[in-house]
């Protein structure tokens, strides 16, 4: 019954029920009713996953160290980082809302990227095969908890109503900022769940 389950797909937007077939390389399956890309051919899944984990890490890391947007109001800058947006809800009592955001803005996609990362250098090297399963049902689960995109946008409406009020520069982050959650969109569209499983157990069997 395990083999005839494994042979088998769930479309993950309109639940249609397909049976596995296989593909040529660089070939992608899609559903038959709403057309969505179920699985694809890809042999560089986990070498994607890597340079995915790398780019993004780099681009997480500016966008927490540096500003993010300047603001000038009566001569006064002030300037909006990720860590002193933080530390400002805290200090103001909303310590909910802070460790909220903390998680779903530091804490989750800071444990994505890191999983990948290592992920792909475990698949790579064919070890700790039981801690890689681990890994990719953590990410599995997990994965949508990082909000950086929601993140993003609640700035830009924040800027829209600071306009009338305040001149706005925008930091290094910013920039760095929008390219996270392009690379970050790019890899959730691009590394499906059964990806990751087809190509840990190829990559584990040919060990």
């Amino acid at each position: 019954m395990s083999e005839n389950l494994d042979d088998l797909i769930i479309c993950s937007h309109c639940g249609t029920l397909h049976k596995k077939v296989e593909l040529a390389e660089k070939k992608v399956a899609k559903c038959s009713v709403c057309g969505k890309k179920l699985y694809s051919n890809v042999e560089d899944t986990f070498k994607k996953a890597i340079a995915y984990s790398i780019t993004s890490l780099i681009l997480f890391s500016i966008a927490c160290i540096f500003p993010i947007i300047k603001v000038y109001i009566a001569g006064q800058e002030s300037d909006l980082t990720i860590p002193s947006m933080i530390v400002t809800l805290f200090n103001e009592g909303f310590y909910v809302v802070g460790s909220i955001v903390f998680v779903v803005i530091v804490i989750a996609p800071l444990s994505v990227i890191c999983s990948y990362l290592v992920l792909g250098i475990l698949t790579y090297f064919k070890i700790f095969r039981t801690f890689s399963k681990h890994i990719i049902s953590f990410l599995i689960t997990s994965r949508h908890w990082a909000m950086v995109d929601i993140f993003a946008i609640s700035i830009m409406v924040a800027l829209v109503k600071l306009f009338g009020y305040a001149q706005i520069g925008f930091g290094v982050s910013s920039i760095a900022l929008i390219l996270f959650v392009i690379v970050d969109t790019f890899v959730l569209k691009s590394i499906l769940p059964v990806e990751l499983w087809t190509y840990f157990n190829r990559a584990y069997d040919e060990k």
